[in-house]
């Protein structure tokens, strides 16, 4: 890495596209024209956790040329959990590798080129807790009791683990040119991406024979381009100017398959039935999005800095944006080799589902405005406000057979998301650099905000053969939202052998008047179906789902003014270093971070999920070069092995099924279904890493 950059509040007038709370620029470390150099670095810690990098470049023609060649393997146990049924442990394996050359032919000409892949396989399990511990009154006949289970457990009850394979390729091209007091900046990038998980549909292991999954792949590539003329020397000695286009374009292809289970029973009469000595079997549904919508975005942009006195400085900016996509329909039932034949009789199923694309055409213009003022060379005060777009959204999950109902297509479809941000704010330092305190305050309001459920929400879903059955997915609202928030940093740096920094955030975020999707088939009070405009606590059943809500397949409650993120209002940080020399060349280092998460009312519609504050410890001990040509440190993360509750799933983990109804009196004709949800004595829950012992070797040499 050779340049972090962290920039609040909107962005977009200066470059890239844009973002409505903030971007986070990385740049890759260049090679040295001049000099060869590079690195070797390696992390060995508990739990088989391992980490290798390394990092060379080498000149190739004497200030003209130069490559780059770096790369990383990471391997660890993911989030810790193990099987209780399963032998096979948490895996987490990623391996990438990055090369790069770099030329300045000319004094005025400046080109470059990176590749990067990146490829990572992750076995993982779902942390459960026992629900007796925390909501005792949810039923779970016939499910399987698998012990106790506790938050510092770490433990899953899955038979078969979460499989996730990701693979990504990365190209970037670029290429300056100075000329009369002006630089004209040119940046491509294509990427291909190829993402596979693979979810265990039976996470409660009411079939173990089955293994029930869903499998998805999705396919994706996007080229952007760039081009922005800029000054280097000041315009009329008065102001900077940065004026571009860019254009970025891509599609999008998944394949799906998810696994139903299908249970037969015989049926003597309406309502008498029996199971038959069938085993339960798989029905494998294909759900395919084709990569037919292309989209798009087209922007030009422009900023100006006007430099008034010796300490003021004006920055107003605008980018005009165009995004279009054709939109691309959901196709059930149906497989890529199918749809390139649909119009051959025996493929009669590939037809895009009703109302499943989502084609938009929108223009928006935003803007940036900053005023800075430096007192001194102590102290800068500044004021900031802008504007953000970002085009309108799809939630992917919903695979119902049945047509999209306006609600149910309104919480799938969002609209473009605009908002607003205001900012004040000063940066000084005192007695010499000593102290550093920065201090900013904030404000900002969402239109159209893309809200997604915590939990899972109940709907009437279709399933492959077109029966009502209870589905559930994390519905998305759009809702206006409001935010304030301020932060302060604070850096005391008495010497250069000790350094202490702290941070202490506050940032309260408010959803106004909106409808949420919600599961609301139930009066809470008497327990009787109807809704009550308040999400239910017990999970209902597809048949309350359907008498309360008649034609439509989902149900809307109104915003409670809860947070839009489940993240504390409060958060902090702690890190000191003391350095000291030990011997000629060697210095030896401690170094503390405390990470502090203020108290956090997640969901408001679950009560078991909220999160007391707590506090992370970090300690690191070493020697180093005190020119940072090598180092070893130890370290142990999560000093006091704090375990604490992230979140917590309201209702316990459940398998649906599909019972086929064969009529009497020879019980192999079909007469009807039913859906069956099966509940375990679990829920989900996810909780803080556990903690971690390691020691880091790092050797440099060269250009560094």
């Amino acid at each position: 890495v050779g340049q972090i950059e962290v920039l609040r509040g909107p962005q977009g007038t200066l470059r890239g596209r844009a973002t409505p709370s903030g971007s986070i620029t990385v740049a890759p470390r260049l090679a040295d024209l001049s000099q060869p150099g590079g690195y070797v670095s390696g992390t060995y810690a508990s739990d088989n956790t391992r980490n290798v990098q390394f990092g060379i470049g080498v000149p190739i023609v004497a200030d003209k040329l130069a490559v780059r060649v770096s790369g990383v393997w990471d391997q660890n146990r993911g989030n810790r959990v193990r099987s209780i049924n399963a032998a096979e442990l948490p895996d987490r394996d990623t391996r990438s590798i990055r090369a790069s050359v770099r030329a300045e032919p000319l004094s005025f000409v400046k080109l470059g080129f990176l590749y990067q892949a990146l490829e990572s396989n992750a076995v993982q399990y779902d942390q459960v807790e026992s629900m007796s511990l925390y909501n005792p009154t949810t039923p779970s006949a016939g499910a399987t009791d698998y012990g106790t289970i506790g938050l510092n457990d770490r433990r899953a009850i899955m038979l078969y683990p979460r499989r996730v394979y990701q693979r990504f390729k990365f190209y970037n091209w670029n290429g300056e040119v100075d000329f009369a007091g002006q630089r004209l900046i040119y940046v491509g990038s294509h990427q291909v991406s190829y993402f596979n998980p693979i979810t265990p549909a039976d996470t409660t292991n009411f079939f173990p024979a089955l293994a029930p999954v869903q499998n998805v792949i999705t396919k994706s590539h996007t080229t952007t381009h760039e081009i922005r003329l800029q000054n280097q020397e000041r315009v009329a000695g008065l102001f900077d100017y940065v004026a571009g286009y860019f254009h970025s374009s891509g599609q999008a292809e998944v394949i799906l398959t998810t696994d139903t289970i299908l249970r037969f029973f015989g049926q003597i009469a309406p309502g008498v039935t029996f199971p038959l000595p069938v085993a339960p079997s798989l029905n494998t549904t294909h759900i395919y999005i084709p990569p037919a919508a292309r989209g798009s975005e087209e922007s030009i942009f422009g900023n100006v800095t006007m430099h008034l006195g010796e300490g003021t400085e004006l920055e107003g900016g605008l980018r005009h944006i165009h995004s279009v996509s054709s939109g691309s329909s959901l196709y059930i039932g149906c497989t890529p080799p199918d749809l390139s034949i649909s119009g051959v009789s025996q493929y009669p199923a590939c037809t895009p589902q009703p109302n499943s694309a989502n084609a938009y055409d929108e223009k928006k213009t935003i803007y940036s405005v900053r005023l800075r003022h430096r007192f001194n060379r102590n102290l800068m005060v500044y004021a900031a406000s802008g504007s953000s777009y970002r085009p309108s959204v799809e939630a992917i999950g919903d695979f119902s057979t049945f047509p999209y109902t306006a609600t149910e297509r309104a919480h799938i479809f969002l609209p473009a998301e605009t908002s607003k941000s205001y900012e004040i704010g000063f940066k000084s330092n005192w007695m010499d650099n000593k102290i550093l305190l920065d201090v900013t305050a904030y404000h900002q309001n969402f239109k159209n905000y893309p809200f997604r459920a915590a939990t899972g929400v109940y709907y009437i879903n279709g399933d492959s053969s077109g029966a009502a059955t209870r589905g559930q997915f994390n519905f998305v609202s759009a809702v206006p939202v409001t935010v304030n928030g301020v932060e302060a940093q604070l850096g005391f740096h008495p010497t250069r052998n000790v350094s202490l920094d702290a941070t202490i955030n506050y940032s309260h975020s408010k959803i106004g008047n909106a409808r949420l999707a919600c599961t609301d088939a139930l009066n809470n009070s008497t327990g009787a179906v109807g809704s009550d405009g308040i999400p239910d606590i017990v999970a209902p059943t597809l048949a309350q789902l359907q008498a309360a809500y008649g034609a439509e397949h989902l149900a809307t409650c109104a915003a409670s003014g809860q947070s839009a993120t489940f993240q504390p209002n409060w958060s902090g940080s702690i890190q000191g270093e003391y350095a000291h020399p030990l011997a000629d060349r060697v210095d030896g280092f401690v170094r503390g971070l405390v990470a502090w998460r203020g108290k956090t009312a997640n969901d408001p519609n679950n009560g078991f999920d909220d999160v007391g504050a707590y506090a992370l410890v970090n300690l690191y001990a070493g020697l180093r070069d005190p020119g940072n040509a090598w180092e070893i440190a130890f370290y142990v993360k999560n000093v006091g092995n704090v375990t604490r509750l992230l979140t917590r799933d309201q209702d316990a983990l459940s398998t649906s099924t599909v019972d086929v109804l064969l009529g009497a009196p020879t019980f192999r004709s079909p007469v009807g279904t039913r859906s069956t949800i099966l509940t375990s004595r679990y829920g989900g829950v996810t909780v803080t890493q556990p903690r971690e012992f390691g020691v880091t070797a790092r050797f440099s040499f060269g250009s560094r």
